[in-house]
């Protein structure tokens, strides 16, 4: 199992908030954005094939490069 973290802007759009992030874990990294599209699915029109997110990180990327978001827990977390 590995884990994804997908993090937020201000897009008013967005399921969360800019200081907000979404840990998913599955199989592989397009297991995660699979299952996190198919639980956020984009809202805009035409749009349905792009993640509803900022951006999208590996574990070893997050654990590396932002820390911002230490000591805060994920706003959910999908299996």
């Amino acid at each position: 199992m590995i884990k994804t973290y997908f993090t937020f802007g201000s897009d008013p759009l967005y399921p969360f908030g800019r200081d907000d992030y979404v840990v998913v874990q599955g199989e592989s990294l397009k297991e995660c954005v699979h299952k996190f599209m198919a639980k956020h699915p984009n809202p805009r029109p035409g749009c349905s094939h792009l993640v509803n997110c900022a951006f999208f990180y590996k574990e070893e990327e997050w654990k590396t490069f932002y820390t911002h978001y230490y000591g805060t827990d994920p706003a959910e977390v999908i299996e």
